[in-house]
């Protein structure tokens, strides 16, 4: 059974004909955006609910009509269709910009729909990782479990940092996701240096350099102009050496209670730096790898120590910066059997929960739904003239996430 939290006060169940709108960025492949095979399963439990839900990718907005261009999944054709929609009450940010052209152009498509419309988010944002890092470090309860970090000035300060962190270094982007262009540096047995990491389209990158100069000068131009975090290089390694983390999905329910969906394991792939499964890492039972790392007692109390943080630092999170319906935390355990915060992600993947237990990889599905359903059906009964309790209406640079409390 899934871990919850208290409930909140339950929605009523009404009748209700408006639409989740899904953000993606539409792409000439086939098929025509990322994540195409969640998409079409979220198209398929909607069905089964009665709800209407679309993809749409935000620069297809047409001001003069109020549509976009949507993407709809035929379950009888078995085929992807599109035509012009009206723009959705709710968006469910599932985009995935990834050159800098698309960057900008899903931010500037964004900006020009909210100086006309009024638009919310089923789920909120977080912000770069140091201040996530900032935020729960500040927690008594959370702070024993933050690596320490501290943001990259410099050559200098990544030297200062070698002598103080037995020559070694995790080092990565304060806005990165996906495992992408991180780095450590170690000094090997020999007196040379390591460098293992990721470059922006998850090739891996191993490199031996002769000196600490050499090592810090080729770390100076792999970061160039970027904003980078420093941490201690942690030995977060499976029975096998590999890359070891620990996926913990947080969801709400339909009555706006947070609920643990699973937690799983996550192995990178030989002589990977990381454990995500976008660089070629793959799944696992998180119960058995602790259990074959620590033994069935220790590894069951490290997996529920995991559960109840996940509840103070979601909580902690929404405190902070506002509604969430989903956040990813990731973990790591050190070979001395410390837990190790490691991030969050507000935008989480869910392909792991295929190995957190019976019903894990259904409910990762059907829980952003129901929420939204619920949601939904609230403001079709909800003054729509008058904000809702703890918010307003999203404006530039400004969203509303969700109404537990009408």
């Amino acid at each position: 059974m899934r871990d919850i939290s208290p409930a909140s006060k339950p929605y009523i169940q009404v009748h209700s004909d408006v639409a989740l709108g899904i953000l993606v960025c539409e792409r000439k492949d086939d098929p025509p955006f990322a994540e195409s095979s969640f998409i079409k399963r979220l198209h398929v439990i909607g069905a089964r609910r009665g709800m209407r839900l679309f993809a749409f990718d935000p620069w297809t907005w047409e001001p003069r009509n109020e549509t976009v261009k949507a993407w709809v999944w035929n379950i009888g054709k078995s085929r992807w269709e599109s035509g012009r929609r009206k723009l959705p009450t709710i968006v469910y940010d599932r985009s995935w910009p990834e050159t800098e052209e698309e960057k900008n152009r899903y931010r500037q498509a964004m900006r020009n729909i909210r100086t006309s419309r009024k638009i919310r988010f089923l789920n909120g944002r977080l912000p770069h990782k140091g201040k996530v890092y900032e935020v729960l470090s500040k927690d008594r309860a959370l702070a024993a479990i933050i690596p320490p970090t501290a943001l990259y000035k410099g050559s200098a300060s990544l030297s200062a940092w070698l002598r103080k962190h037995r020559h070694a270094a995790f080092l990565k982007p304060i806005a990165g996701s996906q495992g992408r262009r991180v780095v450590s540096i170690a000094r090997t047995e020999e007196g040379r240096f390591r460098l293992a990491g990721r470059q922006q389209d998850n090739r891996p990158v191993d490199l031996i350099c002769e000196s600490e100069q050499e090592a810090i000068q080729r770390l100076e131009r792999w970061i160039g102009v970027r904003s980078y975090l420093m941490q201690p290089l942690l030995e977060l390694k499976g029975q096998s050496a590999e890359s070891l983390d620990f996926r913990e999905l947080m969801q709400k329910d339909k009555f706006g209670r947070w609920t643990s969906t699973g937690v799983a394991a996550r192995l990178g792939a030989p002589g990977s730096v990381t454990a995500n499964l976008h660089g070629g890492g793959k799944a696992a039972s998180a119960e058995e790898v602790l259990t074959e790392l620590f033994g069935e007692q220790r590894g069951n109390a490290l997996l529920q120590e995991m559960r109840r943080i996940s509840f103070l630092i979601v909580a902690r999170l929404e405190e902070t910066f506002g509604r969430f319906a989903e956040i990813g935390l990731d973990y790591g355990v050190d070979r001395g059997g410390t837990l190790w915060f490691l991030e969050a992600n507000s935008k989480p993947g869910r392909t792991a929960m295929g190995s957190a237990g019976e019903g894990a990889a259904q409910a990762a599905a059907e829980q952003p739904l129901s929420y939204a359903r619920s949601i939904l059906l609230r403001l079709a009964t909800t003054d729509m003239r008058r904000p809702p309790q703890g918010g307003g209406y999203a404006s530039p640079g400004r969203v509303i996430h969700e109404f537990d409390h009408l």
